[in-house]
This record gives C-alpha cells, structure tokens and sequence, in this order.
C-alpha cells in the first residue's frame, strides 16, 4: 500500500484531464506560422482542426486519427507530404507540463488514486506510452476509446466505476468549464484549471496534502514584470461578474464574451478605439446609447481592487532593479488608473508598456522582447509576474523567470524566494 492511512476520507482520488492540463500549447508561434503559409485567418489553424465537423467523431473514436487528419488535408488541399509537415507543425508548439506530471506522481505516491480522464482520440494512450508518463496514472480513461465524451454524465460515471470511489470522494481537474460545471452536477469536487499555483492552493484548500516546489534564488534577476489585471489589481470574481449578469437580465456566461471576446482583443491592440468598444457593448448588451454603455462599464470596473500591496512591492524593488508593467488594456490605461487609484504607471514604474499603444498583445513573443529590449535586460534576467497562464508559459518559453499571481501571501512569497530577499508588506506597515 502506499500511505493510504493518510489519505483523508473526504478525497480518495483526483482525476486530471489532458490536452489544456498536463499538455498546454507554449508557444503558438507554428501555428501562427502555418496559417501565413495557407493564408488562413489568425486563429484559422485551431478552427481547421478543433472546430472540425468530425473532431467530436474522432474523440468518440468513430473515426481513426488516419482519416480525421486526412479529411483536414483535404478541406485545406494539402497533400500527403503538406498535410505531414502540418501536423508535425500544428503540434510544435505544445509541451508537457513535468512540474504537473510530477505533482500527479508525488499524489499516487500518497496513495490517493491518480487517473486520466481524456477527450480525445484513441492513439493518446500510445502517445501517453511514449511521454512516459502512463505510471503515473493509476486509471486512464481515454473518450476515443470509450465512445463517450465530456460533459456527458455518462462518462463521469464510468470514471467512478473505474476509480472505485463515490463522487464526492473524487477531485477533477479539467481547463474547460462546461466540463467542470457537468462533473459538479454529478457530485464531483471539481476545480477549474487556471495554471498549476492556482491548483496547488486549491488542492490544498480541500486537504490534499502537496508538496509546494522551492525554487533556488537567482543570482542575476535584474528587472520584475508585472501585469497589472489580476496583479496589481485583483481578477473580478465570477460570483460578481454573476450579479452583474443577473442585473442586466443577460443570460449566464454572455457578460464575459461581451467585455473580453474578439471586440475586447481587438481593442488591446489599438485596432478600435475605447469610443468603438463602447458602441459594440451598447449593441450586444441591448443600452440605449453610447453613453449608457460607458457609464455601465465605469461603474463595473470601479470597486476595490486594487491591491496596496503590490505597489508597496513595486516600490521595495524599484530600489533593487528595474520594474516594468506589461499590460494588455485599452489605450487610455494609465489615465484610468491615475484618477481611480492615484497611482501614475510611468511615476512608479521603470517602463510602462501598454498592449493597445504598441500594437501587439501577450502572449505573443514580440511584446515580451519588446519589454525586455526597454529595460535593457537578457530574458533570463527577468522575472514576470502574471495571472495568466497562457503569459506564464509563453514567457517561459521565451527564457523569462515567471510566478503565476494567485494572491499576494501565496505569490510573494515565491518571488521572494526567487529574488532572496523579503518584499512583502506587513499588515501593521
């Protein structure tokens, strides 16, 4: 047996997805190139595969991967040597999370029971096989080879069947929503998957007991990035972005694609202006005019969030290197944040580096080059503090150091630990 005289009796097993979870997609820059190559829309790659009439049909294995990949050569007129050179490329950019992998490994040592549970077609335990990574698992449950998908009850229930334990006694981790939102109408204890600092907190939250990693202080940090949503002013929470909604009579998940969908991504790089945004939130929410909509969105975003904290940080360490705010926003950012919080970016920071004002937006490499060549620093100089996973993984990538911003105790003290020296603010201070 191993250990499972410690387990405790709330939670006996902790179910993990793949694709979004274990395997993310790093660096999007071969898909990005592929579709200049074909002459596809930004995001057209995606679309050509996970937006497919017969992605659902291979995930529920009622199609081969063979002919899945084919029927996408053929849609995008690729031939046979193309459509190789297209998957090898489409999946370039994605990457095993090992930090995860070994989470999942130090829980099966516990002996809590470690399983898979999988969208996706029936090659991934061959895949799984070739990772290495198929000990880790005690149980692998793959949709392609069950003929069943997520959100569908059925396949919770199969999971449970397989585990051996009851609902309640599981936990289950997956990146998509809806998925979450069906494994807690079947019982489950299911958490959102946001980045694993996030999953680490919340694990333990529930009791599992985890080892956090401890990372070594680095020698030659000389600039910290941070962003400024979820950062340097803490995230909304979904409990108020549900209030809101209810208030507005809108239906539930249509406030977040109305303020951050594609009208959102297209003004953070300066392609509309604020006056734009406005207009197209008017239209899609059903406000009378222009007018209406600036006044909703000034009193959304007007509360207590930000966090004094983080910029008594920003201060400790302007005195020890260099500090940057690297934001993705609207271009009259700073002014905004001047009159609501009377506190000047380009006062408090070394380099102020706005999305919408520079044409490009994380996670896209160029900016973060950008920011380092301001700064005057090598990526592995920096360290950038982020909520995002998608900006974590991408900087990394690139070389840059990363804490993914969960709170300010859970997240300072890590970056302490990365720099060796004590940033943090007393409550009494």
């Amino acid at each position: 047996m191993r250990g499972k005289d410690r387990i405790r009796d709330e939670v006996r097993a902790v179910v993990f997805d793949y694709g979004g979870v274990l395997m993310r997609t790093v660096n999007p820059a071969p898909r990005r190139e592929l579709e200049q190559r074909l002459g596809l829309p930004p995001g057209g790659v995606d679309k050509a595969v996970f937006e497919s009439p017969h992605w659902d049909e291979v995930q529920r294995g009622h199609l081969s991967s063979a002919e899945f990949w084919a029927d996408v050569g053929q849609r995008l007129g690729l031939s046979a040597g193309e459509l190789r050179d297209f998957q090898r490329a489409f999946w370039a950019g994605d990457q095993l999370d090992e930090g995860l992998v070994a989470l999942v490994r130090d829980l099966r040592d516990q002996g809590y029971h470690t399983a898979l549970l999988s969208n996706a077609p029936a090659d991934l335990r061959q895949h799984l096989g070739s990772l290495g990574i198929v000990d880790a698992f005690d149980t692998i449950i793959i949709s392609g080879c069950e003929g069943l998908m997520k959100p569908d009850p059925a396949i919770f229930g199969l999971t449970l069947e397989r585990v051996g334990v009851r609902a309640e006694q599981v936990i289950f981790v997956d990146d998509s929503r809806v998925n979450v939102a069906a494994a807690q109408r079947f019982g489950l204890q299911a958490i959102h998957f946001r980045g694993p600092a996030p999953l680490r907190k919340r694990l333990r939250d529930l009791g599992v007991s985890i080892q956090d990693p401890s990372p070594a202080p680095l020698s030659d940090v000389r600039a910290v990035i941070f962003d400024w949503g979820g950062v340097m002013e803490a995230s909304l929470d979904d409990a108020y972005i549900v209030e809101w909604e209810q208030r507005l009579a809108l239906g539930a998940g249509m406030l977040p694609k109305v303020l951050w969908g594609e009208a959102w991504r297209r003004l953070e790089i300066g392609a509309i202006t604020s006056d734009d945004f406005r207009r197209y939130v008017a239209d899609r929410i059903g406000f009378p005019d222009v007018e209406t909509a600036a006044r909703f969105i000034e009193e959304f975003y007007t509360g207590g969030w930000f966090l004094p904290q983080m910029a008594h940080v920003v201060r400790v360490l302007r005195g020890r290197c260099k500090v940057a705010l690297l934001t993705n926003a609207f271009p009259e950012q700073d002014d905004w944040i001047r009159e609501q919080f009377e506190f000047d970016v380009h006062t408090e920071f070394d380099v102020y580096v706005n999305s919408a004002c520079v044409g490009l937006r994380k996670p896209d490499p160029a900016i973060f080059y950008l920011t380092l060549e301001r700064l005057d620093v090598a990526p592995h100089q920096a360290i950038l503090v982020d909520d995002s996973l998608r900006n974590v993984d991408a900087a990394r990538e690139l070389g840059i150091h990363t804490v993914q911003f969960v709170d300010p105790t859970t997240s300072l003290a890590e970056l302490e630990a990365l720099l060796g020296f004590r940033v943090h603010m007393d409550e009494k201070e």
